[in-house]
């Protein structure tokens, strides 16, 4: 019932207060930074921590509000971009698109833009724990206009969806239950999904990595690349680092450019041996 700017207000609030009751997740959070921002001061790499997490919340309220939003609402959550350009340059070949967004800004305020611009995708999810919070989030994403599958259950599906032309969605910095692929981010070794790079190898689609960086309540920026920098050699699995390495890259330029829009509150890096532990004060 609260005006969407007065509930992200609130939401910012408690990401902040969260950001001082959570000393493991602030830890966490200060060594991530300590790659992504070295030549930082602690005082800044704090703040930004603190507003990632405060930048989280808001993102969750938004999410629970988009499924009230209108048809012409929907088509306003984004502000004028070119984003989707090279989207459409990769559809045009009609092998499908494979777009490979992090747990950055709001994604899912992309997957309602781009459902209502009117592309079909398909995004590939993750199971909660709990029943109940998993089923709220997976009618929330199908109200928005996406199909959902999840991450236990993908397989030929997402071909097809692909080989149809189709748009298909897939987190490219979630949790490995299996092997990945080990790429540089940041300068030093980092082990992510190889499946978005196989995917796309195997089915010819346009691969491109995207981001939606939050501007104000419920508006988001669409960035994307789709001009990566890889050529296939027809070695599959060399193929496979390098198209992920071409994604991570381009992920590297939009964290660098919005760093306190990147939730990553999980060790993402490999702790360093000599790694001294951050102050969180």
């Amino acid at each position: 019932m609260l005006p969407l700017p007065v509930l992200c207000a609130g939401a910012g609030v408690v990401g902040s207060a969260l950001y001082y009751c959570w000393p493991q997740g602030r830890q966490t959070m200060l060594r991530n930074y300590e790659r992504v921002l070295p030549e930082a001061r602690t005082r800044e790499r704090q703040r930004v921590a603190r507003e990632s997490l405060a930048n989280y919340c808001r993102y969750m309220v938004e999410f629970a509000a988009s499924g009230n939003l209108s048809p012409e609402e929907r088509l306003a959550v984004g502000v004028e971009t070119p984003g989707f350009e090279g989207l459409d340059r990769g559809l045009a070949k009609g092998r499908g698109a494979l777009v490979a967004p992090m747990h950055f800004g709001n994604w899912d305020l992309g997957a309602t833009i781009a459902a209502a611009r009117g592309y079909t995708l398909t995004v590939v999810g993750e199971t909660f724990g709990h029943p109940g919070l998993d089923e709220l989030v997976v009618a929330g994403r199908e109200a928005l206009g996406v199909r959902l599958v999840k991450m236990e259950r993908v397989g030929p599906s997402l071909v097809r969806s692909l080989r149809r032309n189709e748009m298909l969605a897939t987190l490219i910095d979630r949790p490995l239950s299996e092997g990945g692929v080990r790429v540089r981010f940041f300068g030093e070794e980092v082990e992510v999904p190889a499946g978005p790079a196989r995917l796309a190898l195997r089915t010819g689609a346009a691969v491109g990595a995207v981001a939606f960086p939050r501007r104000e309540a419920g508006r988001i920026d669409v960035l994307s690349n789709f001009d990566l920098d890889f050529e296939p050699s027809g070695d599959t699995a060399r193929d496979v680092q390098a198209l992920t390495q071409a994604i991570m890259s381009a992920h590297e330029a939009f964290v660098r450019q919005y760093p306190e829009q990147w939730y990553m509150f999980r060790e993402f890096w490999e702790p360093r041996a000599s790694a001294e532990p951050s102050s969180g004060r």
